[in-house]
C-alpha cells in the first residue's frame, strides 16, 4: 500500500516548473460541466494554496467533496489557502463550471510542500476527467504575466517608518542597494539641494523637460543632459502654487492641482519666451488639504481628469454620473475621494466617479480605461470593516463605497456587493503616483504594466493586468524596492527610461532613472484564449460605454452577462425616477431590485425578494440578496427565507447574516454564530461575530455568553491599527450594556477578564517518563471517562503557557476551548507529539539576522500597532513575557523556519494516561 501510494504521488504530482493550462471541452457543451482531477499528497505535506481562474465562465470547486469556493463569470482570481482541506493519500478535485457568452475556459492550480519540504504543483492540463468529453488547450498561463506574477507581501518584520531615514539624510538612497529586477538599471541624476524643497509631483514636458512639484510652492524645471545621465540645467518655472500634487501638460498648457492653494490652476506661456507669463484659476476646489488635491491625467476624449481625496469636497455645480441614491443614504459626507472631469478651459465640469478615500495618482492603460491606487484607513486595521489599499478601474459612474467617516461607532462597512468593486487588494502601503508603461522602452510585459508606488515601504510595484469581459483582473509583483525609498511620482521620458522622485513630509528628495539594459526580444505570440478574450473584451468595454447613456429608457445592458456592464446600465437606471421591473434571470432580477431599492420604488420591493427562489441562487447572486435584505428587512419575518442559508458553506455569507440576523433578534443565530466564532481561523473573522454579536439580546445561555466574554478578553492580543484597541472596547461597552442583572453578576470574572500569562507551574516533582511518539499509541485510542486532572495536567505541561481552554492559559497559539469538535482524539494527539508535522505559516519559527551578523530565532510577539519601531521576539514561546527587542532598522533578513513554534517533547514527563487524561480534556473543551 505504501509503494502504491509513493508511486500516486510521484506520477500525479509534478514539479514545481510545471504551469497551468487553459482548458474546456473539444465540443461546446451546455449547462453545468464537470472538471476533476485525482492527486496523491504525502503523509507530511505543508501548507498549500490554491489558485484559480475562469475565463467567460462561472467556477464552483470542490476539495474531497467539500465546497471550497465559487466565483461568478468574469470574477476576480481565487486566491485560498486549503492547507485544512487536503489529506494524506488521494485528494480529488472538482470544478463545475458554466460557459458565459465568450473564449470560455478554466485554469487551476494547486500548490503544496510535500515530504522532505519538496515544492508540488497540480495544475489543469489535459489530463483532467471532463463531463463533456475530450478536453482542449486553448493557452499556457505560464506565458501570461497577470498570472505568474510572484505577488507582493508585507510582513511584522517590514518597517514601516523607514521613511523617516530620509528626514535626516543628505542624499538620496544608493540605488545599487535597490532590489530591482532582472535586466533592469537605476542609477541617481540629482538630489535635492538645501532651497530646492521637496518633490511630490513630476512631469515631461512636450520638449523632454522635467517638471517637478515642490511639497511646499513652487515648480521646478529640470532639462536633461544629452547622455540623460545627469541635469544640465534647473529653473523654477513658477513660485505662487502650494503643494502642487498633480502636473499635466496638455492643450499647450500646464495644468496644475494646487492641494494648498485649493484649486486647479492653467499655466501658459503667451509669448514664446518659454516661460509661464499666465496663471489663471480654471476651478477652486474647497476642503480639507489632508486626502487632497492629486494627480492629473489626459483622457482619450481630450478632457482633464482631475483626482481628489475625501479632505475636498464634492462639486456642486456641473453634471454627477454617479448614482443620485448616494444623497439619500445615511452615511454621505460633502467630502468624498471623487474623479472630476472638464474641458480645456476648466468648463462642463462632471463628476465621473466617487466613493474613494485617497487615491494620488490617475493614468490611462492603452484601452483608454482610467486606474488608480487608493489608500487604506489605517486607523480600521484589524477590524472587520477595514478595507485594504487597492487598484481600481474607474469607470464612469462608479461608486467604490468609501465614505469618510473613520472612527464613527457604530462603524461604516464601505464594501458592499452593490458597489463598484476593486481589480486587485494590494495590503499594508501608501499609495503615491501611478503611471502604465506605455511610453517605456520597457519589455512587452512592463509595456503594459501598471506601475504603482508605496511611499511607506519605498516600493515600486508592477500590476500586470489582463481584461476580465470589460474590466480586469491582475496580480502585483515587486519591480524595485529600496530603503530609504518614499516614492512619490514618476513618469517615462522620450528616451522611454522611468523617471521617479523621492520626497513627501519635508523629507530629502532625489530623481532616480531606471532604464531596461538587456537586449529586446520578441513577446511570446498571444495564446488562443489570450487572442479571444482580447477581442471580445474589446468588444464588451464599447458596449459598457454605450450603457452610461441617460437617454436610453431602458439600457440593454441590465440582461448584459458582464458585471461591469449590468453595474453601469444599473447606474443610468437610477438616473430615472420609474422604470419598469421585467428581469429575465437571477442576475437582471438582482440589478433591477438594487436600482429599484435605490431610487426609492421599494414599496413591492420586499415581498419581490421573499418571493425569489433563493435556493437556486449561487454564493456571489446570494450575497447581493443578503445586502437587498439589509435594506428593505425591517423585522425578523421580513428576513425569513435567509434564514436557511444560515449556517452556510461560505463564510462571506455566515458573515453577512450573522449581523442581519442579530440585528433582527433571530435568537437562533445566536448559537450559530458563536459555534462560528469558535471555529474561525482568523482574528479579523473572529472580531467580526464578536461584533455582531455584540447587541444580541435573545438565544443566549449563561454558558454561550460565557464563552462570548472569554473570546472577547481574548481578541484585546489581536494585533492591528490605532483604533483596533478601541473598537474591542466598544464592543466590550455594548456587550455588557445588553446583559440582564443576575448575568453581569454571575459572569463578573469573564467580564473583568484581561489576557494574562500564567505563572510557571512548579515542576520539581516531575521526572522523564518517556519521548512518546504515535507509535507509542497505535491501535484503539481508548479515552478516559474522567479526567479531573486534565487542567493540572494543561498547566504541568506548559500548554496553558501558549494556549488557552476557557479561562485558564494564555492566546500566543490557537484557542483551543473548541478544538474537540473539529478534531478527533487521534488529531489532538498527534499535534501534541509532533507539533511541526503540520504547521500553519503564522506559527512557524521566525529567524532573524541583523546588520551585525546576530541571527535571532523565536516568536515574533504580535503588537497592537504594525507601525511599530521594533519587533519584539521571544526567544522561548514558553515565556512569551521575555522578548528581545529589535529595531527595525538593524533587520538584514527575515525567514520562516518549517518547525513549529511549539516544542516537541512537552509531555514526557507524562505518564501514559496522564498523556490520555489530557487530550480528553481537550477533547471535551476543559470541562
Amino acid at each position: 500500500m505504501t509503494r502504491l501510494l509513493l508511486f500516486m504521488f510521484l506520477a500525479l504530482s509534478p514539479s514545481l516548473s510545471a504551469a497551468p493550462f487553459w482548458i474546456w471541452p473539444v465540443e461546446e457543451a451546455k449547462g453545468i460541466i464537470t472538471f476533476s482531477h485525482s492527486f496523491g499528497v504525502s503523509k507530511n505535506f505543508q501548507s498549500a494554496r490554491l489558485h484559480a481562474a475562469a475565463d467567460f465562465a462561472s467556477i464552483r470547486i470542490f476539495l474531497n467533496d467539500r465546497w471550497l469556493i465559487e466565483s461568478a463569470a468574469f470574477g476576480k482570481l481565487i486566491d485560498l489557502d486549503v492547507s485544512g482541506k487536503l489529506k494524506p493519500g488521494k485528494n480529488t478535485i472538482r470544478i463545475e463550471s458554466t460557459g458565459a457568452n465568450g473564449p470560455s475556459a478554466i485554469a487551476v492550480e494547486l500548490k503544496f510542500t510535500g515530504s522532505k519540504g519538496k515544492p508540488v504543483i497540480i495544475p489543469s492540463d489535459l489530463n483532467w476527467k471532463c463531463s463533456a468529453g475530450k478536453l482542449k488547450r486553448t493557452g499556457d498561463l505560464a506565458l501570461e504575466k497577470w498570472w505568474a506574477a510572484p505577488g507582493i507581501r508585507i510582513t511584522e518584520t517590514d518597517d514601516y517608518n523607514q521613511w523617516e531615514e530620509a528626514k535626516t539624510a543628505k542624499a538620496g538612497a544608493d540605488p545599487t542597494d535597490f532590489f530591482t529586477l532582472p535586466g533592469f538599471e537605476v542609477k541617481l541624476l540629482k538630489n535635492s539641494a538645501k532651497g530646492e524643497g521637496s518633490w511630490i509631483s513630476c512631469a515631461f514636458d512636450p520638449k523632454g523637460r522635467l517638471s517637478i512639484g515642490r511639497e511646499d510652492a513652487g515648480i521646478w524645471r529640470f532639462t536633461l543632459s544629452e547622455n540623460k545621465k545627469s541635469i544640465s540645467k534647473m529653473e523654477m518655472i513658477n513660485r505662487t502654487l502650494k503643494e502642487n500634487r498633480g502636473l499635466l501638460y496638455a492643450h499647450g498648457a500646464l495644468y496644475v492641482n494646487a492641494n494648498v492653494s485649493k484649486g486647479i490652476y492653467r499655466l501658459r506661456d503667451t509669448n514664446g519666451d518659454g516661460q509661464f507669463d499666465e496663471e489663471k484659476l480654471l476651478r477652486a476646489t474647497p476642503g480639507g488639504v489632508g486626502h487632497g488635491r492629486n494627480g492629473l491625467a489626459l483622457g482619450p476624449d481630450g478632457l482633464i481628469y482631475a483626482i481628489m481625496g475625501d479632505s475636498v469636497e464634492l462639486p456642486k455645480d456641473g453634471g454627477d454620473y454617479t448614482s443620485p441614491r448616494r444623497r439619500n443614504q445615511k452615511v454621505f459626507r460633502p467630502n468624498e475621494g471623487h474623479v472630476l472631469r472638464f474641458d480645456k478651459e476648466g468648463r462642463l465640469p462632471e463628476v465621473f466617479c466617487a466613493g474613494l478615500r485617497n487615491p494620488y495618482g490617475i493614468h490611462f492603460n492603452a484601452d483608454g480605461e482610467a486606474f488608480t491606487f487608493d489608500a487604506d484607513a489605517e486607523f480600521d486595521m484589524g477590524a472587520p470593516w477595514y478595507r485594504p489599499t487597492q487598484v481600481k478601474h474607474l469607470t464612469r459612474g462608479a461608486d467604490f463605497g468609501w465614505r469618510a467617516v473613520t472612527g464613527s461607532w457604530p462603524p461604516y462597512f464601505p464594501d458592499h456587493p452593490d458597489n463598484a468593486q476593486p481589480v486587485l487588494d494590494i495590503g499594508k502601503s501608501s499609495p503615491t503616483g501611478v503611471k502604465f508603461g506605455t511610453r517605456s522602452h520597457f519589455p512587452a510585459d512592463y509595456k503594459k504594466a501598471f506601475f504603482i508606488l508605496d511611499w511607506t515601504y519605498g516600493r515600486i510595484l508592477a500590476v500586470h493586468l489582463a481584461p476580465n469581459a470589460s474590466g480586469y483582473r491582475g496580480r502585483a509583483e515587486v519591480f524595485l524596492r529600496g530603503r530609504p525609498l518614499n516614492v512619490t511620482d514618476l513618469d517615462f521620458g522620450p528616451d522611454g527610461a522611468m523617471y521617479f522622485i523621492t520626497g513627501g513630509r519635508k523629507t530629502q528628495s532625489a530623481l532616480y532613472r531606471v532604464r531596461y539594459t538587456e537586449p529586446q526580444t520578441q513577446p511570446p505570440v498571444p495564446s488562443l484564449q489570450q487572442g479571444a478574450r482580447a477581442l471580445k473584451s474589446h468588444l464588451l468595454r464599447a458596449e459598457r460605454k454605450r450603457a452610461t447613456t441617460l437617454v436610453d429608457p431602458f439600457p440593454p445592458g441590465i440582461f448584459d452577462q458582464d458585471p461591469l456592464i449590468r453595474y453601469t446600465a444599473r447606474i443610468s437606471l437610477e438616473h430615472r425616477k420609474q422604470f419598469a421591473f421585467v428581469a429575465r434571470d437571477r442576475d437582471s432580477f438582482i440589478t433591477l431590485a438594487s436600482a429599484q431599492s435605490a431610487t426609492g420604488q421599494s414599496a413591492l420591493l420586499l415581498d419581490k425578494l421573499q418571493s425569489s427562489s433563493l435556493a437556486t441562487f449561487t454564493e456571489p447572486q446570494l450575497l447581493e440578496m443578503i445586502n437587498l435584505f439589509s435594506v428593505q428587512a425591517k423585522t425578523l419575518k421580513d428576513a425569513a427565507p435567509l434564514r436557511r442559508f444560515f449556517p452556510s458553506e461560505s463564510a462571506a455569507i455566515n458573515r453577512q447574516l450573522a449581523l442581519l440576523l442579530a440585528r433582527l433578534g433571530d435568537g437562533r443565530a445566536t448559537g450559530i454564530t458563536m459555534k462560528l466564532l469558535r471555529e474561525a481561523d482568523t482574528s479579523r473573522d473572529k472580531s467580526y461575530y464578536l461584533f455582531a454579536l455584540r447587541n444580541a439580546e435573545q438565544g443566549w445561555t449563561r454558558e454561550l455568553r460565557r464563552e462570548y466574554f472569554l473570546q472577547l478578553a481574548a481578541a484585546r492580543q489581536f494585533r492591528g491599527g490605532r483604533g483596533l484597541p478601541g473598537f474591542i472596547n466598544k464592543i466590550h461597552k455594548d456587550a455588557v450594556s445588553h446583559l440582564p442583572e443576575t448575568e453581569m453578576k454571575a459572569l463578573a470574572k469573564e467580564i473583568a477578564l484581561k489576557p494574562k500569562l500564567p505563572p510557571l507551574p512548579d515542576l520539581s516533582g516531575r521526572k522523564f517518563v518517556k519521548a512518546w511518539t504515535m507509535k507509542d499509541f497505535e491501535g484503539e485510542l481508548k479515552l478516559p471517562t474522567k479526567f479531573a486532572t486534565g487542567s493540572k495536567l494543561f498547566d504541568q505541561a506548559l500548554c496553558s503557557r501558549c494556549h488557552r481552554v476557557g479561562t485558564q492559559g494564555f492566546s500566543v497559539g490557537p484557542d483551543l476551548t473548541q478544538v474537540g469538535s473539529r478534531f478527533g482524539a487521534r488529531d489532538i494527539l498527534e499535534a501534541i507529539l509532533d507539533p511541526s508535522k503540520t504547521v500553519a505559516e503564522n506559527y512557524q519559527t521566525h529567524i532573524l539576522t541583523l546588520t551585525d551578523g546576530k541571527v535571532l530565532a523565536g516568536m515574533i510577539v504580535p503588537q497592537l500597532d504594525y507601525r511599530a519601531r521594533s519587533i519584539l521576539i521571544a526567544p522561548n514561546p514558553l515565556d512569551a513575557g521575555k522578548t528581545i527587542e529589535v529595531p527595525k532598522s538593524k533587520l538584514k533578513s527575515h525567514e520562516r523556519s518549517a518547525a513549529s513554534l511549539m516544542p516537541p517533547g512537552l509531555v514526557n514527563t507524562l505518564a501514559r494516561k496522564e498523556v490520555l487524561a489530557l487530550v480528553a480534556w481537550l477533547q471535551n473543551g476543559g470541562r
